[in-house]
């Protein structure tokens, strides 16, 4: 390292005399080898290596005269697997923003991977690329999520997993429900009110370990009635990219083999419970068939107070989106964690927000129920009576 006198004092210049004359274009990057041939060397190499040896001189001048620097705002983003569903952008991916804002961090703009888990994989590239330090990831699918979370580990760029816990690899932290739980108020709630008949199981997307989870804890429930020949279980499946048009056309298939002797369709989310109810509607069974559903969007409370759907499982996705910003921050600042729990995922104990759940009935009515009214007044920030026509 050079000191150099120039028109504004002294400069640093970095003693890396075999880079000069290098033919350096714009938008292009050229390489070079070390004296040693033994590696390539592009300009973005050199600017980040002179830039560090620069702050190195002048974070060293700065402590002589005994001034500290502003800390750098930590870069944080979080992927969201689409935005098909209300609470990615309304919810989770808003909450995440504001609470990063409000601890200092510098979060990037929403991203939606479109439920393409090869899409998600590009993003997480270009992030790396684009030198954030943390990460908040909602997986398309955890499983294929393995990959992103270890180039992320070896970037040392910390992965706190939302909504889905990727399996066997190193998390900072962990902000969820709890599926198994979830599970087994929704089915716990259909099985008060159908207590016998033909059920239709209708589970999300087999990529996520949420949909393996609800259905794991739905199962559980039904299984006495069904092992008692009180419960017949006439279809079972999973929907790709929790597709309402997918469980439209199960319901359809059962109906048609039952000639239309259904019970009660436990489903585990909204957004297929739309599909459900479009096929009772057209046989004229709406309000005859116990139908679930999960996320408490408002289309779906619509549906609970119309009579056509009973109950939706809701889990304070603002909460969610709040403790992911949390988890990140407290990993980046290298702060003790706040979280109450953990959860293990096959790499270790990870620290786990563990968010609450409750399920949402026309009148409250029913396994852990809470009315549509009395969850607007508790969720204005997600809909209104108003928007419900309760006002």
């Amino acid at each position: 390292m050079k000191l150099r006198w120039g028109r504004r004092g002294f400069m640093v210049v970095p003693a890396l005399s075999w880079l000069k004359d290098r033919p350096w274009r714009s938008g292009e990057t050229s390489r070079a080898q070390s004296p040693a041939g033994q590696s390539d060397v592009s300009r973005r190499d050199f600017l980040v290596t002179s830039g560090a040896l620069g702050a190195t001189t002048l974070g060293m001048t700065t402590a002589a005269w005994g001034q500290a620097g502003p800390r750098k705002a930590f870069r944080v983003a979080i992927l969201l697997p689409s935005f098909d569903q209300r609470r990615w952008k309304a919810a989770d991916g808003a909450f995440f923003v504001k609470k990063a804002k409000e601890l200092g961090m510098d979060p990037l703009p929403l991203q939606s991977a479109n439920n393409d888990e090869a899409l998600q994989a590009s993003q997480v590239e270009n992030l790396l690329n684009q030198r954030i330090d943390g990460l908040v990831l909602v997986a398309v699918n955890v499983d294929a999520a393995v990959s992103s979370v270890k180039k992320c580990n070896t970037a040392g760029v910390p992965v706190v997993a939302h909504n889905y816990i990727v399996p066997n690899v190193k998390l900072c932290g962990v902000s969820a429900r709890d599926g198994v739980a979830l599970g087994r108020n929704l089915g716990r709630a259909l099985i008060e009110v159908a207590p016998k008949g033909n059920y239709v199981i209708n589970k999300g997307e087999e990529g996520t370990d949420i949909a393996r989870l609800k259905a794991q804890g739905g199962m559980e429930v039904l299984r006495p009635a069904v092992d008692a020949g009180q419960i017949k279980i006439v279809s079972d499946q999973w929907m790709r990219a929790w597709s309402g048009d997918l469980a439209r056309k199960q319901t359809e298939q059962a109906l048609t083999a039952t000639k239309n002797e259904i019970a009660a369709v436990l489903s585990y989310c909204d957004c297929q419970a739309y599909g459900i109810v479009e096929a009772l509607r057209a046989q004229g069974l709406t309000g005859k068939v116990f139908v679930s559903g999960e996320d408490g969007e408002p289309q779906m409370l619509k549906l609970i107070l119309k009579g056509d759907a009973y109950v939706t499982g809701w889990t304070k996705f603002d909460e969610m989106g709040e403790k992911s910003a949390t988890l990140l921050y407290e990993c980046l600042a290298k702060k003790p964690t706040s979280a109450p729990d953990t959860v293990n995922n096959g790499a270790g104990n990870v620290p786990w927000f563990k968010i609450s759940i409750v399920n949402v009935t026309k009148d409250g009515k029913g396994y852990q129920g809470m009315s549509v009214a009395k969850f607007a007044d508790a969720n204005p920030w997600w809909v209104t009576k108003k928007e419900l026509g309760l006002a």
